[in-house]
């Protein structure tokens, strides 16, 4: 457990594995996430071979709750200094955080090796997203009123562009891998992946949005074996 202050604002990181290898940075959504979605699922697998690091998004966690600062482009930069002192790192995102992955990679050509999309939020999402926003202002989930009282969160998210096939365009350089729940809202992802990176791997696992537990068997060696493949290799 390591506590680090980024732009003014307090981390909380999680290192696992070991010390030397290719690292492995894996990002949980907003809300309910924390570091602990990848340590209690995935993230011990991948630490087998890799030095990995969980963070914790402001506002979650163990890390600061900040008033304002949850946008995209404000955690991209977050991400960027939490990430300064590694060399190129493969990427996980689940939700927000494959957002926040994808413009992060796109913003630093050559910090991203790979880059595994898990349930990314960014298919059909200003209808999606604003009907979330909806419900969750309507009945906050425990441990996230606070989040949604006392910060930006709310409006940061409304006023997001949505992630777009050309703006994934830009990803052709990098291996991805999507992975999608069947029954999941963001289900449409893997098509504008698939359509924007002919070149990626997409997966569609039974579940819902919540892959990461509910399909933790069958996602974790998706996974491992992904972000574990020598560079220049796109096997999944």
């Amino acid at each position: 457990m390591t506590f680090v202050v980024a732009r003014g604002a307090r981390f909380h990181l999680v290192e696992m594995g070991p010390a030397e290898g290719r690292p492995v940075v894996m990002l949980h959504g907003l809300f309910t996430g924390s570091a602990a979605s990848w340590y209690f699922t995935a993230a011990p697998a991948i630490a087998r071979r890799h030095p990995v690091r969980l963070i914790d998004w402001r506002g979650h966690g163990l890390s600061e709750r900040t008033p304002t600062g949850y946008g995209s482009a404000s955690m991209v930069r977050d991400l960027a200094e939490l990430t300064a002192d590694l060399t190129p790192f493969a990427v996980a995102g689940h939700c927000w955080g494959a957002v926040v992955a994808v413009r992060f990679a796109l913003a630093h050509p050559g910090r991203v090796t790979r880059l595994a999309l898990v349930e990314p939020s960014f298919a059909e999402s200003e209808r999606t997203g604003d009907r979330a926003l909806t419900e969750l202002a309507a009945e906050p989930a425990p441990g996230t009123r606070g989040l949604l009282e006392l910060t930006s969160v709310l409006s940061d998210l409304a006023g997001e562009p949505p992630v777009t096939a050309t703006e994934l365009g830009g990803l052709t350089e990098i291996p991805v891998l999507a992975v999608v729940g069947s029954r999941s809202p963001f289900r449409p992802a893997a098509d504008l992946v698939a359509r924007a990176l002919p070149h990626a791997r997409c997966h569609i696992l039974g579940g819902g949005h919540d892959l990461h537990i509910s399909a933790k068997a069958r996602l974790t060696p998706l996974l491992a074996d992904f972000l574990g493949a020598p560079d220049g290799s796109n096997d999944a």
